[in-house]
């Protein structure tokens, strides 16, 4: 059985092979999915998204309750 190994190397070595416009064809390509995972990593989570990331983070709902009046008793106003 065959396998394609995908390496740096073997990359190299057909981009070298490659037309212009084909290498430019490449570079536009690439810079489109590098565009779109940077749009997708600047997007925030939404609040529906997080509910429930925490679960576990606390023994007890009290202890949970105290952390968070903890935090606002930091707060200043």
């Amino acid at each position: 059985m065959s396998k394609n190994i995908v390496s740096l190397e073997n990359v190299v070595w057909q981009i070298d092979r490659m037309t212009l416009d084909q290498q430019l064809e490449l570079m536009a390509y690439i810079a489109r999915k590098i565009q779109q995972s940077q749009s997708a990593s600047d997007k925030k989570p939404s609040l529906k998204s997080i509910i429930g990331t925490g679960k576990g983070c606390f023994a007890t709902p009290e202890a949970a309750d105290n952390f968070i009046s903890e935090e606002r008793d930091q707060w200043q106003y």
